[in-house]
């Protein structure tokens, strides 16, 4: 396993349900490693990027996303929502320091939620019209960084009955397996 090339998954729970997939599915191909913490909003994974580079190796490749921590309304936080700006800025400051390192990386599109999960004030709610428009502006950002993208709001927006759980927002064990073979296809072309 030692001289297989490292490929480090970065994202929130999205990216913890699939990660352990992924691993099987390139076994004999790559060593699959990331944080075993979620890597939350943009600002936590530019927070924490050093760190977790520090303890999980250079990899050759990074496939990474972030985006569901920042879209979302979190009524116990401050601020509530973070702003496109900010989420960004912190997508191209993350970009520019992996790219520092000489890795290779893939953006993944932030997943959508079931379209008939209710929005709730109260507690920690989603849009799909403002996960589309970060997904839209992280994709001008990567586009024109030459950065490779897969889909996964594409795949999962297909079926959401079929591939998110009841809560509609995590993915089932069928949009665990469906992303997870997406991610290792994306990895395999970089491989």
């Amino acid at each position: 396993m030692g001289d297989l090339p490292r490929v480090l998954l970065l994202g929130d729970s999205i990216r913890l349900s699939y990660q352990e997939e992924v691993a099987r599915l390139l076994e004999e191909r790559a060593m699959v490693v990331g944080p075993e913490e979620n890597c939350q909003f943009s600002a936590h994974t530019l927070a924490n990027l050093e760190r977790w580079l520090d303890e999980l190796g250079t990899p050759r490749i990074v496939h990474w996303n972030n985006g569901l921590h920042d879209v979302g309304h979190n009524p116990a936080r401050t601020p509530v929502q973070y702003s496109l700006q900010v989420y960004l800025a912190n997508l191209e400051a993350i970009l520019g320091a992996l790219r520092k390192t000489g890795v290779k990386v893939i953006w993944a599109t932030t997943t959508p939620v079931h379209p008939d999960r209710l929005f709730d004030p109260s507690s920690w709610s989603w849009r799909n019209s403002e996960i589309d428009c970060h997904n839209e502006a992280a994709l001008s950002l990567m586009r024109a960084g030459g950065v490779p993208v897969n889909d996964l709001h594409a795949i999962v927006g297909a079926d959401p009955d079929a591939l998110l759980c009841d809560d509609g927002l995590h993915l089932s064990q069928e949009g665990v397996e469906r992303c997870a073979r997406a991610v290792a296809t994306a990895v395999e072309r970089l491989l």
